[in-house]
This record gives C-alpha cells, sequence and structure tokens, in this order.
C-alpha cells in the first residue's frame, strides 16, 4: 500500500476490490491520516454547526437509487449505502463509533444520500479522484470560504479488515498509542474511548523496542500492574493491579487460569483491564485481566529476523514471517521461531527454550471468517529463583544481592506447553454477527524443583530443596456470542448474548521429596553445597481433579444521543470442582457455586474526544488455596463476592491518550493466621486513584507512565483496621523515549519506575522499604543493503539496586539487552 499525500494527484483507486477481506469498504490508513491533520486544523473543540461545510455539490453522479436504511448505528448504515450504491466507501470506524443515523429511505444520488446519512454527525464525504468517496471531519469556513485540507490517496484496495486495522495501532511513530481493544470480554472488539473500564495497551513495537523477555518486564513498564511472582522462579508470573493479585490470565480473549512459561515475540500486544472483570470474563480475582493477543497474518508480505541477548548470555533469535497465500489474498500465514539459550543475569541461572507459534486465517465467504493458531512452546529453567520466608518476629533486613544464586545449581524446571484453537466469525448482515472460539491447551511438567529461604534470625537463614515428579494439565476453553444491533425510538443498541467456559484438569504426582531445612548460612553469601541424592522415582501420576467456570453472559451497548450511552449486563458465572488424592479418594466434597454479577455504566462525551464514565460491578471468585506448609494445606476457601465503583475519564489530547479512574473495591479477606490456618476472616479493601498518559508529549518526545495511590485496609475480622500486605500505596512509572532531531533515526529510551513501602506481614510489624529502579537505552533504525534495520540497546537497573520486590521475592538484578531486526 502506497499513500500520497498532496493537494493534487494522479493515481487513481479501483472503483471497486478483486480482494474483499470480511470488513468492505474502508480505508484506514487513509481516513486516520486525514482525521489526524483536520484534527491539528480544527483542534478538539467543536465547531458551531453554521461553521461546517456541506457535502460538496460537485460530487459526481446524479443517477439516483432506491435506499431502504433504517435509524440505527451510522457504521452499519454506511456499510449497507455503500453496497447498495456500488461504491468505494472508506472511513476510519473511530470516526463513526457510538454514531447513529435517521435513516434513508427513498431514491437518492449517491452524493444526496450520503449528505443525509451524515447530517448532524459533524462529517463529510469527500469524491475521490478515481471514483468512490472517503469520510473525514466536516471542513470549517472562514471568510465565507472552505479552509481545505490536503487530501490522502490511497493507491491501493479500500477494503481494509480489522486485523490489518488493528496491526496498524501502537506503533512507535504514534507514540505506541492504541485506539482499540482487541477483546472487551464477552462484547469483544471495542474503541478504547468507548469502554467504561481503565483498560491500557502495551502493543507489539513497544514490547520489541524494550527488549521485553517475560511477562514481568511488561507488568513493570506498564502503568497500572506490579510483578509479583517473577517468571524467573518457575511459577506462572503473579501480578498485582491495584493492590490485588491475580495469575488469571486470558489469550484472544478466552480464559486461563494459569500462564507457566509465557513468551511475548508470537504476540501482538498485550491488554490490561484493572479491577472487576466478572461480567466481561466470569470467576477471576478483582485484580482484572491480562489479555494476550496473538500476532494474525499480515495483508503484506512480512519476513524479520532478529538476533540479540536478553541479558547475561541469554542469546536468542527470532524470526517473524508472514502475509498472504492465495492470489485474491483470502488466505494468510504468520509464523513466529524463537530458539534461545544461556544464562541470565543470575549467577547460575540459565533459560533454555523454544517456541514454535503459527496462525492461520482463511475468508471463506465475504461474511465468514475462519481463524486458527497452534503453538508449542519449550522452556527450560536452571537454577529457578528462590523463595523467601521470613520467620514470625524476625525483621525484614535490606534484600540479598540478586545477581547472586540464592538457590542451587542443580536445581531445575521444565515446561512442555502446547496449544490449538481457532475462531469462526460470520456475519449474517450489517445488524447480526456471531463469534465462536475453542482452544485447547497441554501443559506438561516433566520435573520441577524448588529452593525455599527461611530466615531464623537477622544474619542467617535455613534452606529447603525439594524435588516434584513429573506433572501435567489439560484446559479447554469455548465460547459463543451473537450481537445484534438495532434501534427503537431513534436509541442504538448491541446487544450481546451468549456463552463461555474454561476447565483446568490437573495430574500430580506421589514423587516428592525434599532435603529438609538445612543450615543455618550466612546471609552475606549465597553457600554452595553439592546436589542433593534424591531418591529415585518410584512414585505415580494421578488425577489431582478439576475446575470449571461456565458462564452466561447478557450485555447491551445503548447509545441515546451522540454525548450519552450506557452499557449494562449480567454474567451467570458458575464455579465447579472436585479434587482427589493419589488413591482416587475425594480429598472434599465437590465445588459447586453460583452467582450472577451485574455490570452498570453511563458515559457522557461532552466531545467526541473526551469521554467521562461511571460505573458500578460486581464479581465471583473462586476461594482461595491453603499454601504448602499450612494446617489445612490445600483446602479450598469458600467463594468470594467482589464489588467495584469506579468514576473515569479518558480523553485524546493532541498526540496524548490521558487516562484516569477513581475507584473503590472490596472482597474476602484470605491470610494464614497465628494458628498457621489459611482462613478467611474480615474483608479487603482498596480505595484508590490512578492516572495514565500514553503517546507524543512533542514531536520528539514519547512517553508511557501514570500513577497510582492507594488507601488499603482490612475492615472486620482478627485484622480489623491493618493494611493487607504486599500492597503499595504508592506507584509512579515514566517510561519515555526522545528522537534525537539532529540525528535522524536515532533515539534514547529509558524508564524510571518507583515502588512504595508495603507491609511484609499480615500482622504489620514488618514494613518492607521504598525502591526505584531506573533503565536506559539506545535504539537507531536505518536501512543497510537496502532493508529496514532497527538496534536497540537497554540496560536495566542501572543502579544495579537490591530491593525486595514483595516479601517472598528479590528484585531483578542490572542486565544489559541488545538486538539488531532486519525486515527483508
Amino acid at each position: 500500500m502506497s499513500i500520497n499525500r498532496t493537494h493534487t494527484h494522479t493515481a487513481t483507486q479501483p472503483a471497486t476490490s478483486s480482494r474483499p477481506y470480511f470488513k468492505p469498504s474502508r480505508t484506514l490508513l487513509a481516513a486516520a491520516l486525514q482525521g489526524a491533520i483536520c484534527s491539528l486544523a480544527i483542534g478538539t473543540t467543536s465547531l458551531p454547526q453554521a461553521a461546517y461545510a456541506q457535502v460538496p455539490a460537485a460530487l459526481p453522479t446524479s443517477e439516483t437509487k432506491a435506499f431502504n436504511l433504517p435509524a440505527g448505528p451510522l457504521d452499519a448504515a454506511l456499510n449497507r449505502f455503500a453496497r447498495t450504491a456500488g461504491i468505494n466507501l472508506s472511513y476510519d470506524p473511530a470516526l463513526v463509533a457510538a454514531m447513529t443515523t435517521k435513516g434513508l429511505v427513498g431514491n437518492y444520488s449517491v452524493a444526496a444520500g450520503l449528505s443525509v446519512l451524515l447530517a448532524g454527525s459533524g462529517l463529510e464525504a469527500v469524491a475521490q479522484p478515481g471514483g468512490g468517496y472517503a469520510l473525514r471531519k466536516s471542513v470549517p469556513i472562514a471568510n465565507g470560504e472552505e479552509v481545505r485540507l490536503p487530501v490522502v490517496t490511497v493507491t491501493a484496495s479500500a477494503e481494509v479488515d480489522a486485523t490489518a486495522a488493528l496491526q496498524q495501532e501502537g506503533k512507535a511513530k504514534d507514540g505506541y498509542r492504541s485506539k482499540t481493544v482487541s477483546s472487551v470480554g464477552g462484547l469483544g472488539r471495542m474503541p478504547i474511548l468507548n469502554t467504561p473500564f481503565s483498560i491500557s495497551v502495551i502493543p507489539q513495537e513497544l514490547i520489541e523496542n524494550i527488549q521485553a523477555a517475560s511477562p514481568d518486564d511488561i507488568y513493570k513498564i506498564n502503568p497500572s500492574t506490579r510483578a509479583i511472582t517473577p517468571q524467573s522462579t518457575g511459577w506462572s508470573p503473579m501480578v498485582s493491579i491495584r493492590g490485588f493479585n491475580t495469575y488469571d490470565v486470558s489469550e484472544d480473549g478466552m480464559r486461563r487460569p494459569y500462564n507457566h512459561a509465557a513468551v511475548l515475540e508470537d504476540k501482538e500486544r498485550i491488554e490490561v483491564l484493572s479491577g472487576l472483570s466478572g461480567f466481561l470474563y466470569g470467576a477471576a480475582p478483582p485484580a482484572g485481566m491480562i489479555n494476550y493477543v496473538s500476532k494474525r497474518p499480515t495483508r503484506e508480505r512480512l519476513t524479520s529476523v532478529t538476533v540479540g541477548n536478553y541479558g547475561g548470555s541469554q542469546y536468542y533469535v527470532h524470526g517473524d514471517f508472514g502475509g498472504r497465500i492465495d492470489e485474491d489474498g483470502r488466505m494468510g500465514y504468520r509464523l513466529n521461531l524463537v530458539k534461545q539459550d544461556g544464562n541470565t543475569a543470575i549467577d547460575d541461572q540459565k533459560v533454555d527454550r523454544t517456541l514454535v507459534s503459527g496462525a492461520f486465517d482463511w475468508q471463506l465467504t465475504d461474511q465468514l471468517l475462519l481463524e486458527l493458531k497452534a503453538s508449542y512452546n519449550h522452556y527450560k529453567t536452571q537454577a529457578p529463583s528462590a523463595y523467601w520466608y521470613y520467620d514470625s518476629g524476625i525483621v525484614r533486613g535490606a534484600a540479598p544481592d540478586a545477581s547472586k544464586n540464592w538457590g542451587q545449581s542443580w536445581i531445575h524446571d521444565e515446561f512442555e506447553n502446547e496449544q490449538v484453537g481457532g475462531n469462526l466469525t460470520y456475519k449474517v448482515n450489517d445488524s447480526i454477527t456471531l463469534r465462536g472460539g475453542y482452544t485447547k491447551s497441554y501443559i506438561d511438567r516433566p520435573v520441577q524443583d524448588h529452593t525455599l529461604n527461611s530466615m531464623d534470625s537477622t544474619t542467617q537463614y535455613l534452606q529447603l530443596r525439594q524435588r516434584v515428579g513429573e506433572k501435567k494439565s489439560e484446559i479447554d476453553a469455548a465460547q459463543a456470542f451473537a450481537d445484534f444491533a438495532f434501534a427503537t425510538a431513534g436509541i442504538s443498541h448491541k446487544l450481546t448474548l451468549g456463552y463461555y467456559t474454561y476447565t483446568a484438569k490437573d495430574w500430580g504426582t506421589t514423587y516428592a521429596p525434599h532435603t529438609g531445612w538445612q543450615g543455618p548460612y550466612s546471609i552475606s553469601s549465597p553457600t554452595v553445597v553439592p546436589e542433593y541424592s534424591f531418591p529415585a522415582n518410584t512414585g505415580h501420576m494421578y488425577y489431582e481433579g478439576k475446575s470449571s467456570n461456565d458462564n452466561f453472559i447478557l450485555g447491551d451497548q445503548i447509545q441515546f444521543t451522540p454525548q450519552w450511552s450506557a452499557l449494562v449486563g449480567i454474567n451467570h458465572s458458575r464455579i465447579t470442582g472436585e479434587s482427589y488424592d493419589a488413591s482416587g479418594q475425594k480429598t472434599q466434597a465437590d465445588y459447586d457455586k453460583f452467582r450472577d454479577s451485574p455490570s452498570v455504566s453511563l458515559m457522557f462525551k461532552p466531545i467526541p474526544t473526551v469521554t467521562t464514565y461511571a460505573t458500578y460491578s460486581e464479581g465471583l471468585e473462586m476461594g482461595g488455596i491453603a499454601p504448602s506448609g499450612s494446617a489445612n494445606e490445600n483446602s479450598v476457601m469458600a467463594p468470594m463476592l467482589s464489588k467495584q465503583k469506579e468514576i473515569g475519564v479518558k480523553a485524546e489530547v493532541g498526540g496524548l491518550l490521558l487516562a484516569s479512574a477513581l475507584f473503590d473495591i472490596e472482597k474476602a479477606y484470605e491470610f494464614t493466621n497465628a494458628s498457621n490456618v489459611y482462613t478467611q476472616d474480615g474483608r479487603q479493601n482498596h480505595k484508590g486513584v490512578e492516572f495514565s498518559a500514553t503517546g507524543k508529549l512533542t514531536k520528539s518526545l514519547t512517553i508511557v507512565g501514570g500513577v497510582t495511590f492507594l488507601n488499603p485496609s482490612v475492615r472486620g475480622g482478627g485484622n480489623d483496621g491493618k493494611e493487607p500486605m504486599n500492597v503499595a500505596k504508592k506507584v509512579a512509572k515514566l517510561y519515555s523515549e526522545y528522537a534525537l532531531p539532529a540525528l535522524p533515526g536515532l533515539s534514547l529510551t529509558g524508564g524510571i519506575y518507583y515502588t512504595g513501602e508495603q507491609w511484609a506481614n499480615d500482622e504489620n510489624t514488618s514494613r518492607l522499604p521504598a525502591y526505584t529502579t531506573l533503565d536506559l537505552g539506545l535504539r537507531y533504525v536505518t536501512v543497510a543493503a537496502g532493508k529496514p534495520l532497527t538496534l536497540r540497546l537497554t540496560v536495566n537497573n542501572v543502579g544495579d539496586k537490591n530491593y525486595w520486590l514483595n516479601s517472598y521475592y528479590v528484585g531483578a538484578p542490572r542486565s544489559v539487552a541488545f538486538s539488531a531486526q532486519m525486515q527483508f
């Protein structure tokens, strides 16, 4: 696709396209550029109606056609109009998002029909020299004459599918600012400004440019997240959002309960929903939801090869390939291949992994799209990071040297993940869309070793090493939804109803020997011991049980006027579970709980680029599992009800997306009491406010940052009046890039990240100090042998600061990452 931005042009645009691809009649890139140019010229303040030019009288063709378009969403009406008129009509979907039309009935010329449909929208249709029309914001009038802006012409097909549109968002040149959320749970794709929730997006180019090796790097840079359990521990990465913790994630909108050995190279973006997700995703903690969005096939041929180092000697090569398969462009592919091997920045710690990930799209008909994906991920860690525990009454000391291996070099961990899945989308007509999907994941854990360190004084620790035999899991996720767009009495609706579910089955092992507590050892430096001779594995695997979450959802996106809208819905969520011991006997009664989780939101847009909202939602969460070592180990707690009240504002100001939210969340409080019993006692309440900014502050300066202030507390129960442990009351982050004007292609990059004090125990007798880390880097974009080349250098934790990430884990040491990426 080539773009020629001039006042006059000779390039022509075909009147029809030979390559229809799902979402007809939209030249997204052209319309987006037009909208951006108009925005710069007009600003963010709406002009009086009289100041807008009407559809130009010179629009070609006086031929009339019969139209019968009912009142309703403008987007759907424009699509039907274009098909009936047989024209190309290109526009950015964001321009018409949430707009309605009074309809069009009768015989009209193309120009007159568009004028009626667009009446009162602040948009106009511009005839293209080669045929067809493009929408843009209406042109202002000065001194009785139209102030004309440059016209964008695209010398290619006007039909750009939704996937390609998503791939064009969040680029470095745009300050990593995205306009769309690929999946708002069961509601599907929505513009960020139209969501009454706090949602942030980490797009592909930002993932690449910070050289993210694991979710920990994403959680570090994202304004609303904080890593709790690092991936280097061998456990599933845990994240804190608004002070609440969760393992739960989704992939392409479909849930899974954990995400061991997560990889990022095959992800298009990561979307973070802050706060309750019960209405959208089903039973889950009130922290929020992390949605991993897979890379999909590209419209144009893609060949990208990256070689680099994630830190230490973790050298890797990553190939990313995509394009169309057939001449008509109806079938496409995407393939990501990764091989990594080498030591991390921590002594003796090594990561060896292989990733093969593929995606295939097939536009079976103009209305029916099939999407398939499959991946294989083999991930081995030598000397995973140790878990720390402080005995009661021991004052928390300074964090030990993070670059040292506080476990043993012979401890190791291994995962083999396989996943297959697919989605089918059928657009029945402009008013009805059917969506379905299924994903199956296999997780094989051949061996898992772990190290636990227990401080029994301020100067020394005991150590336990454990080896666990093979464990397996199977995760099934499925969904089926129907979207209906209609209007009644001038009020438009998008009604979504459907069902989604996931089930996790687990197989355990009877082989789990350990060394017992050994030591004590001095905290001044790690103590290395010979490999322990564990007994031979004579154990066996057995079926541990399963957990399921079934959800029926009904949601309605209601547009009252261009300014006022609402989102109302309810989720009927059911949690079931069963658990067995090695002899096949049930360890407790079957789990079977259900509840309705409502959500109500009201939105007001004083101008199209600003959204204010108020939301109330509830959620159901499965009770926690008593941790290893507690008196009631592996016992499952009662289900928990969460509630959230939130008011917020989002605004596009210049090149920035700004967001702020004030929230109040509460749930049951779970902790291990003085009798070493894991229990629920009291309510955990977090009140807070958060701010974020993403985009271009100036032409040369990009920022991605934010700040969160929390007031966490426990109400009722034995810890009434105390604050929950591992919750930082202040978190502030700022990642930035500065493109040097004097040296085109060279950008300075870096981030500063602050985490406030946290209580290290439930009794609030030991506190972890605040910490600040600094990252610095360079990126140089050039051309070598006629091919685009990007060179990156990142120094993480420049000051090599030692700090407690939380009461259980030490933060990451200084590391140096670098890479070279070339596109062919």
